[in-house]
Formats: structure tokens, C-alpha cells, sequence
């Protein structure tokens, strides 16, 4: 399939997965909610956006930072919002992720920029999937079901986190190896291993990085929390902790565009399992939505300013 033909594609499963939620909600109770709004909601959401993107480039920042890559912290805010406002129309996290690495300041190696993405990536899959484990668990408390099967779930969720990332650096750290002796390590796949399995070295940091990458994992319940008292909407912080980590989790699968329609479709469908009117929780996911695509803004504005001179880092 041609890219024009993809794009298409996941536009359509956007458009398709909207226009459902919108033949399944009453259309006056949305309206009526949305002449609730209030503008401070909207004000602390866009902060909230803001705080949450500044975070997640700040994050990545320090794992360039400790390869002594030759990238400003501004740098990799510039970089970070322009893939951010790309990855509106392109896979989420994927296409987002290439835009990000050519918006980098070309001083920094390629093999270096793509193996703190997938490392970035790979830590942020696993705390949302601890996250997500946890929302199951709020989930099955609500509906009375839970049972010790659960907390082995969490348990071993955290366990293969602890495992696998460890685990990684070995198995990449022996991929470049074998590639050398092969002689075809001139080539992207062994710099890239490489690359990667060097971050073992760096265990203090990469626990700091998970640490923060959970914390911003929470930025999306609390703006979802934020949007419902801004729409007048009385509902519990336990309800969004139950619900929001599940449809971030499921909204990475690349085949909507920037996660829209997925995001919607999947919060109203849980939060009216846990008796949110559908109207109501179809509010709460378009204002954050619609708030998400205005705090992207900037990056419109950071593809035309420069990346900064290359910062001189010593390993």
C-alpha cells in the first residue's frame, strides 16, 4: 500500500471510529454539555499539555545528554513539539518518532538519536502498560471482580519491565558484536545496536527516566479529570485513574491518525461502563482532544526557528 494510500486509511478508521460515537451519543445532552465549558478548565488543560510535552522532551534530553550527544535542551523541545504536531496526521508514535529524529540537530549521530527513541519508547510502552494493568485492576474493584489473579498480573507486568529492559541491552550489546565479526557493522543496524546496548551503562539514570515517565503517564488522567470539571462535570479522579491509562495504551496502535477517534471511542465506551453518560464522556475526550491540537501549535512556530549551536558534551 502506497503512503498516500496508509494515511488514508487510518484517516478513515479516524473519521469511521468518530462518526459511531457520534450516531451512539445524544447529540442535544453534547451540546448542552460543551455550553457548560468554562474557560479556566480549558486554561489548566493547556498548561497541564504543556507541562506534560515539556516533560516528555526533557526526559529524552537526558538520555541524549548521557551519551554526550551534542543536542540543547531546547533543541530537543524544538524537536520534540515539531514530530508532536507531524504526529497528528502520522502513525502515532511512529511517524512521530522519524520526524523527530531528522528535526534533531544533525550534529548528533543518527544510530545515537534512533536508540534513545526506541529506548524512550520501549520504557514508555512498559510504564503505560504497568499503568494500564493498575486501570484494569480500579476496573474489575468497581465491578466486583477482583481476585488474586490480578495483583499476579501486576506483579508480573513489573517483573517483565525489570526483565526485558535489562535484558535488551545484552541481547543488542551481542547483535553488534556478531555484526562486527560478520564485517557488516559499517552498516545501520550495528552502529544502532550498539548504540543502544551503551545505555547499560547508565542504570541510575534509566531508573530516574522510569520513574518520570510513570509521572507522566498520570498528565493524561489529570487533564481528562480537568476537562470533566471544566464541561461542570462532577465525576470521581478514581474514575479516569480507572479508565484514561487503558485507552492511551490501546490508542498506540498505529492505525488512527495521532490516536483520534481511538482515544474517544474507547474513554466514552468504559467511562459508560462505569456510568458516565456517553454524551458526557464524548465531551470530555473532544475537549481534550481539542486541546491537545492547540497546545501543539508552537511546534508550527519551532520548525522555523533554529535548533541552537551543538553543545559540546563530554562523555
Amino acid at each position: 500500500m502506497t503512503a498516500r494510500g496508509r494515511l488514508a486509511l487510518r484517516l478513515g478508521v479516524s473519521l469511521g471510529l468518530l462518526a459511531l460515537v457520534f450516531l451512539w451519543v445524544d447529540l442535544g445532552a453534547l451540546l448542552h454539555r460543551f455550553g457548560q465549558t468554562e474557560l479556566w478548565g480549558l486554561a489548566v488543560i493547556l498548561v497541564l499539555l504543556t507541562l506534560g510535552r515539556l516533560l516528555m522532551a526533557y526526559k529524552w534530553w537526558l538520555l541524549l545528554h548521557a551519551r554526550a550527544l551534542p543536542v540543547s535542551l531546547w533543541g530537543a523541545i524544538r524537536a520534540y513539539y515539531i514530530a508532536s504536531l507531524a504526529g497528528l496526521v502520522l502513525p502515532m508514535t511512529v511517524g512521530a518518532d522519524a520526524v523527530r529524529v531528522l528535526a534533531a540537530p544533525r550534529a548528533a549521530g543518527r544510530s545515537e538519536l534512533i536508540a534513545s527513541v526506541v529506548l524512550e519508547r520501549g520504557l514508555g510502552a512498559g510504564s503505560q502498560a504497568i499503568l494500564a494493568v493498575l486501570a484494569l485492576g480500579l476496573l474489575a474493584r468497581h465491578a466486583g471482580l477482583i481476585r488474586d489473579e490480578l495483583w499476579w498480573a501486576v506483579g508480573g507486568t513489573v517483573l517483565a519491565v525489570v526483565v526485558l529492559v535489562p535484558l535488551s541491552f545484552v541481547l543488542a550489546g551481542w547483535g553488534s558484536r556478531w555484526l562486527d565479526r560478520e564485517g557488516i557493522s559499517g552498516r545501520v543496524l550495528g552502529p544502532l545496536l550498539a548504540a543502544y546496548a551503551a545505555y547499560r551503562a547508565h542504570q541510575p539514570l534509566l531508573w530516574g527516566f522510569f520513574a518520570l515517565t510513570l509521572l507522566e503517564g498520570f498528565f493524561p488522567v489529570a487533564i481528562h479529570f480537568v476537562a470533566a470539571r471544566g464541561l461542570g462535570l462532577e465525576l470521581p479522579f478514581l474514575l479516569f485513574l480507572a479508565t484514561v491509562p487503558i485507552v492511551f495504551l490501546v490508542a498506540r496502535l498505529p492505525v488512527s491518525l495521532g490516536g483520534i477517534g481511538v482515544v474517544e471511542s474507547a474513554f466514552v465506551y468504559l467511562a459508560s461502563r462505569l456510568g458516565v453518560l456517553p454524551a458526557d464522556a464524548f465531551a470530555v475526550a473532544l475537549l481534550a482532544e481539542a486541546a491537545l491540537v492547540v497546545s501543539l501549535l508552537p511546534g508550527a512556530v519551532a520548525y522555523f526557528l533554529p535548533a541552537g549551536e551543538p553543545v559540546r558534551t563530554r562523555a
